[in-house]
């Protein structure tokens, strides 16, 4: 009996490249887009030192920390924390140590410090 589901979507995301974001030692790879939601699921990489420029998050944020540690909202978070940010929210986060993180967004962010 096959598992394989038709409509599944599979990433292989060691092939794809880092790509640069607008701050220097932030860098993401993009497992899924979602055009006209604009729903998307990334792997975001903070150089040690690098800060990502204040946003705020329509329709909210997840985040899982997959290695090293996230300074946000007043706290450091390490590998292994979950944080669900609800809609409305605002941040500029950043990374002491560098960090990897898996994030989900249900639609794009707005930058604030444009």
């Amino acid at each position: 009996m096959s598992s394989h589901v038709p409509d599944s979507l599979r990433v292989d995301s060691n092939a794809l490249p880092w790509r640069a974001t607008p701050y220097p030692g932030v860098e993401f790879k993009k497992l899924e887009f979602e055009g006209p939601a604009g729903r998307s699921t990334v792997l975001l990489r903070f150089a040690p030192g690098a800060r990502y420029g204040a946003h705020a998050h329509p329709r909210g944020e997840q985040y899982f920390v997959l290695s090293g540690s996230l300074e946000d909202g007043g706290q450091r978070w390490t590998a292994g924390a979950y944080v669900h940010h609800p809609p409305g929210s605002r941040h500029a986060p950043s990374s002491a140590e560098g960090c990897l993180l898996f994030v989900t967004l249900p639609a794009p962010i707005e930058m604030l410090d444009a």
